[in-house]
């Protein structure tokens, strides 16, 4: 690994951290799949920014960067869902489970990526319905950010800076899938 690699990774995971704080400075839930997201991107995003500069340290934090890579991947999006689809229990069960069996499997070291890229699939189909259903645009927004996020970072081998970016894109839109506009009243 190169310094200059290090660094824009780093860099990267930094702003991976600056989106998804916003994300769970403005939410107010009491769920826990609420900032489930937001938290596991910015554990991921401060985890990313030790494991890239651990040589400056002198701790070694790829254990914990495996583990949260593997959030990410696999939870994060469920959680999203799992939110989204708070007021139907069913739905939001199945979206929980369909993240939690990859990302139970990756951690006993019974990776099957062929698994965990179907319940991916699956959770970007569900956001896509969802937007169409609620008339969400930034729901689609999300779930082309989330295409990015995850099938395009593993076909390039060399940057380490494109998947935390990918997150940080899709942490953005799935804020905004939330947000209401409020048209003020003129006088």
């Amino acid at each position: 690994m190169g310094q200059d690699d290090n660094l824009n990774a780093s860099i990267a995971h930094i702003m991976l951290c600056c989106v998804a704080g916003r994300g769970i400075s403005r939410m107010h839930g009491r769920s826990f799949t609420d900032p489930g997201m937001h938290a596991n991107f910015f554990i991921h995003g401060v985890l990313g920014f030790l494991h890239y500069q651990s040589g400056r340290f002198n701790n070694d934090f790829n254990a914990a960067y495996i583990v949260s890579y593997k959030a990410t991947r696999y939870l994060a999006l469920p959680c999203l869902m799992a939110d989204l689809y708070r007021g139907n229990q069913n739905l939001s069960v199945i979206h929980l489970v369909s993240g939690l069996i990859p990302f139970t499997m990756a951690l006993a070291g019974e990776e099957n990526v062929q698994l965990g890229n179907l319940v991916i699939a699956c959770n970007i189909i569900s956001l896509c319905h969802y937007s169409i259903q609620n008339n969400r645009e930034w729901g689609w927004y999300a779930a082309g950010a989330a295409l990015f996020a995850y099938f395009l970072p593993p076909q390039m081998r060399g940057p380490k800076i494109l998947y935390p970016l990918g997150l940080a894109l899709m942490e953005y839109c799935a804020y905004r899938v939330f947000h209401i506009h409020y048209n003020t009243p003129t006088q």
